[in-house]
């Protein structure tokens, strides 16, 4: 098959085209409804341009095989053909011509590759003319040759016979030669003209002939191709007729079947119905037999029985007089084996009683000692943090006590050096006096000899003023009025230094390069009395998420009071917001930044923004080092609530201990003693370690807690020593709780992650008791509600979720009673379950299923067996 082979479809392909069958895919189909007989596969290859061409001849190939299609008619275009063979021709009288052989082109049996056998002889005949036409030339030119080498040879001679004297004879020979090789010369031209004549003549021949035989291929080409389109086409009508017979049988036969089992469909229910009747009255006939015969049989069982009771009745009287007789003779001795068994088992009891106790006070001894000895760890932890307290303190103190006696100093030394000018300017004012009184005295002597010439000379004096003349004859009073100008100004402008505010840019770009965060200051004042102090009003650091604060008081270094900006000693931070998100501003690393020379940061009245646990008021203690955040303390006002934190890069070490812990998960829970310890991200709160007190035991663990995506929250728990009575009451009454396992849960708030919550664990209960139910007395039959079952050892596991708590695999020992089972409690409190309960004994062995409902705090047992 290639790419002018032409197709058509068989019998089976017609039905898959028309759409009786449908084994091919869709495009298996669009191809073959394209196939009619006459395209071929170029053709097919246009129209489906979207396939190539290996694409498209698998998929032919494939539907061939499998009997959709054939190959109606094949042309090759690779290979060459043999040429048709023909029949030997004879030249005709008339023309001298050749007659051409048709016998290749008879319609009997039409061939379509008569136009490439025609292309493939007219190039074999073209060979063949180069080919003679060749060896022609090469007989041509070996003649010139020949006739070069005589004319050379003859001139040779001539001139040999030039140079020597001729005789008669010998030019008679000569001319004899020369005649003979000029008549050779002019018979070998003709010769060769007529040669050329011939060949000329023949090949004209050879190339009419085959013109004449091309044209007649070509009109046997053009009737073969007529006639294998007719072929084709009534080909083509005889297949659709065939086919669309073929298909009006199959659908008579798809009819007659169809009809055919319709037929026996109704022959089939027909006779199941026949049967079932038949069946059904044979059940009735069969069931009245039974019925019939259960009756006399109950009769003749009611008979058996009331013989048999009346023969049982008189063989218990007389057993009964039998044993009454025996008991009567026995009474005595059974009494003494009565007291001696009673007072055997109470001296068992006693002593398991005494053992008992004995165990229960070692065991109290054991975990009194354990609680102390935990006691004075948790003291002696607590001492130990006091004294570290206490020494950070006494450090802070001693700094602070320093950093006074520097600023005592420095004061000090300000006020001797102010002294000490004081003192200066005193020596100077008491030699300006001594040289004022001596030249005030060199005037008064002069004054009285020169009045009268003064007189005379200004005689304008008289309308002055005695503070005016006393101005103008005491020349230092300026010199003092300016220095009482200059004290009254520093008075007013230290008096009116706190109503006027300082520029806040530079504190606001030193804040911001200290922090990594834009800051935004709204005023800046400073005062001096009773101390300086700095006051920013109006403070917002950051910008998604700011930080806010109403007033931040600053300590400033004494000795940068004139330096723009004013260095900084510590920072009192009041009613200010703090957003969970600016953490990792908090816990970047700042000692590399510029800093403010900020060594302590106290805060009051800090409210931590997250909505989700309403926490309350906080107040906060940090200290610095070079402007890195080196430790910070978080406490509540009644200081029941201490959290330290310890940076570590991305993250902190967080420490927690609180005297009272409710969890914010939408739990009424209240943990007491909690101590806990781990680190804090921006998104991520991870306790390795965990311990707290709940329904008088102790609960160990660790917790994950995360907020960045919804919050969720997961970890291990251990309990140790709770009161079970505590937790299931009332359902039961004491014991002592251990277990462990795992638990998650998540919410879009810290309430709602209790109404996703999972957990899943194992427990054991030692020496508790199951109350409203006596299993003993309930397995002898002897109770039907009520009382107490106490149990040395209680075990199962347990898994619980928003919907249901289930405690599963329940394994119960109480001497010789023992229970297994499993019991589901709903969100409503209500009990679900099954115990299988046995008692085991030399003596007697019971068992019974004992079924639990109600609810958590009137449960109900009953006996299902």
């Amino acid at each position: 098959m290639n790419r002018r082979s032409i197709l058509t479809k068989t019998g089976k392909g017609l039905m898959e085209a028309t759409g009786k069958t449908s084994a091919l895919s869709r495009d298996l189909r669009n191809i073959l409804k394209e196939i009619d007989g006459k395209v071929s596969v170029s053709e097919l290859l246009r129209t489906f341009s979207k396939m190539t061409e290996p694409e498209l001849l698998e998929a032919l190939k494939g539907m061939e095989r499998e009997g959709y299609l054939r190959e109606f008619v094949g042309k090759q275009d690779e290979a060459p053909r043999s040429s048709i063979p023909r029949a030997p021709t004879s030249p005709s009288s008339a023309d001298g011509g050749e007659d051409l052989d048709f016998t290749a082109f008879t319609p009997a049996k039409p061939s379509a590759k008569t136009g490439e056998d025609s292309r493939l002889q007219a190039q074999a005949q073209d060979i063949a003319r180069q080919a003679q036409a060749t060896r022609a030339r090469e007989e041509a030119a070996a003649r010139a040759r020949a006739e070069g080498a005589a004319r050379a040879r003859a001139e040779a001679e001539q001139r040999a016979r030039l140079s020597t004297p001729a005789s008669p004879k010998a030019e008679a020979q000569t001319r004899a030669q020369a005649e003979a090789l000029d008549q050779a010369r002019r018979e070998a031209e003709e010769r060769q003209r007529r040669q050329a004549e011939e060949k000329a003549r023949r090949d004209a021949e050879v190339r009419a002939r085959v013109d004449s035989e091309q044209g007649a291929r070509r009109d046997a080409e053009e009737r073969v191709r007529r006639e294998i389109e007719e072929r084709t086409r009534r080909e083509n009508e005889e297949r659709a007729k065939l086919e669309a017979e073929i298909r009006a049988r199959r659908e008579a036969e798809e009819k007659g079947r169809r009809d055919a089992e319709e037929r026996v469909r109704r022959e089939a229910e027909e006779r199941a119905r026949k049967e079932v009747e038949e069946r059904m009255r044979r059940e009735e006939v069969e069931r009245r037999m039974r019925e019939e015969r259960e009756q006399a049989e109950r009769r003749a069982r009611i008979e058996t029985e009331a013989r048999a009771q009346v023969e049982a009745e008189m063989r218990a009287r007389r057993e009964s007089e039998e044993r009454a007789r025996r008991e009567e003779e026995e009474r005595p001795r059974r009494e003494e084996e009565l007291r001696r068994r009673a007072e055997q088992e109470a001296r068992e009891r006693r002593e398991t009683e005494d053992r008992e106790a004995l165990e229960r006070s070692l065991r109290e001894q054991e975990e009194n000692a354990r609680r102390e000895a935990e006691y004075r760890e948790r003291e002696e932890a607590q001492r130990r943090e006091e004294e570290e307290r206490a020494r950070r303190e006494s450090e802070e103190e001693a700094q602070r006590a320093e950093e006074e006696e520097k600023r005592a100093e420095e004061e000090k030394r300000a006020e001797e050096e102010e002294k000490r000018i004081r003192e200066e300017e005193k020596a100077q004012a008491k030699a300006a006096k001594k040289a004022r009184k001596a030249a005030r005295a060199k005037e008064r002597a002069g004054e009285n000899a020169g009045r009268g010439e003064e007189e005379a000379r200004d005689p304008n004096e008289a309308s002055l003023s005695a503070r005016e003349i006393w101005a103008k004859r005491r020349p230092g009073s300026l010199a003092k009025q300016f220095a009482a100008m200059l004290l009254l100004t520093l008075v007013v402008a230290v008096a009116a230094l706190p109503f006027v505010p300082l520029e806040s840019g530079p504190y606001e770009k030193a804040a911001q390069a200290w922090l990594g965060e834009p800051v935004k200051i709204g005023t800046v004042n400073l005062t001096l009395l009773p101390i300086p102090q700095l006051k920013f009003e109006k403070v917002v650091i950051g910008k998604q998420h700011p930080m806010r604060a109403a007033l931040i008081k600053a300590a400033p270094v004494i000795t940068s009071l004139l330096e723009d900006p004013i260095s900084l000693k510590s920072l009192e931070v009041e009613n200010a917001t703090f957003p969970r998100e600016f953490l990792p501003a908090l816990l970047q690393d700042k000692g590399r930044r510029g800093s403010l020379g900020v060594q302590r940061i106290s805060a009051k009245g800090l409210k931590l923004d997250i909505p989700e646990l309403n926490l309350p008021a906080l107040e906060v203690n940090a200290i610095l080092s070079d402007g890195a955040l080196q430790s910070v303390a978080i406490f509540n006002a009644e200081r029941r609530l201490s959290v330290k934190l310890q940076p570590q890069g991305e993250r902190a070490g967080i420490e927690i201990s609180a005297d009272a812990f409710p969890l914010p998960i939408g739990l009424d829970l209240t943990l007491s003693e909690f101590l806990a310890k781990g680190t804090v991200t921006k998104g991520e709160l991870a306790l390795s370690e965990a311990e707290a007190r709940a329904f008088g035991g102790r609960l160990l663990g660790n917790v994950r807690l995360r907020w960045s995506n919804g919050w969720s929250m997961e970890g291990e728990f251990a309990v140790r020593q709770m009161d079970a009575g505590k937790i299931a009451a009332p359902l039961l009454a004491g014991g002592t709780l251990q277990g462990k396992g795992v638990y998650s849960m998540k919410g879009l708030l810290p309430e709602r992650m209790i109404l996703n919550a999972q957990l899943d664990g194992n427990f054991t209960i030692q020496k508790g008791s199951i109350t409203n139910v006596d299993m003993t007395r309930l397995l002898q039959g002897s109770s039907s509600g009520g009382g107490t079952t106490l149990f040395s050892e209680m075990s199962g596991g347990v898994s619980a979720d928003a919907n249901r708590l289930l405690v599963r695999q329940i394994r119960m020992a109480a001497g010789l009673l023992s229970a297994a089972g499993q019991v589901e409690m709903d969100p409503q409190k209500n009990l679900s379950g099954r115990m299988q309960i046995e008692i085991r004994a030399q003596s007697v062995q019971a068992r019974a299923v004992l079924t639990v409902a109600g609810t958590l705090q009137n449960p109900q047992f009953r006996r299902s067996n």
